[in-house]
């Protein structure tokens, strides 16, 4: 009996040495590029249309690994695409004509909702220079197209963002 407990203690005192070992070995961050970067997709126009292309552009975005769309601006918000489509219209009855008007902007998202009250005088200035950086930065297109090309539409806007944005993080 003498053994068995002996044999118990010296498995405990083995048991303990580890997992306290294992607890001081610090536990490694992830690197920051693997984190995903926060994209607000702002999409406006009409209801059909945005539904259509809200599906086309959700798509074509997730095929990029580290890209994580949200539908509010919040905590994390790098990125805002903005998006507002119009069918084009013709004749005196106003007949859809199956093409498609959109106006994409890509927008290095910055919050402004500091007001100048909340700022100190001399702060003001860098403040009022990074919105007016973020107006100069911003790019907008205007894309026409017909209706049933919105999916060659939508990866074209996610190959432009690319482009613009995600190769200057790396």
């Amino acid at each position: 009996m003498k053994r068995v407990l002996i044999l118990f203690l010296l498995a405990s005192g083995v048991l303990s040495f580890i997992a306290i070992s294992l607890e001081g070995i610090p536990v490694q961050e992830p690197p920051a590029h693997s984190q995903k970067i926060k994209i607000f997709l702002d999409l406006a126009g009409e209801s059909e249309l945005i539904s259509l292309a809200k599906e086309q552009l959700l798509e074509a975005f997730s095929k990029i690994e580290n890209i994580d769309v949200v539908e509010e601006i919040g905590e994390g918000v790098s990125y805002v695409v903005s998006v507002v489509l119009v069918e084009a219209r013709a004749g005196t009855d106003r007949q859809k004509t199956g093409n498609i008007a959109a106006c994409i902007q890509y927008i290095d998202y910055f919050d402004n909702s500091i007001l100048k009250s909340d700022v100190a005088v001399s702060n003001w200035e860098r403040v009022d220079n990074l919105t007016e950086n973020l107006i100069e930065h911003s790019q907008t297109g205007l894309h026409l197209f017909p209706k049933s090309d919105l999916e060659n539409v939508a990866s074209r806007v996610v190959s432009k963002f690319q482009t613009l944005f995600l190769e200057k993080e790396k």
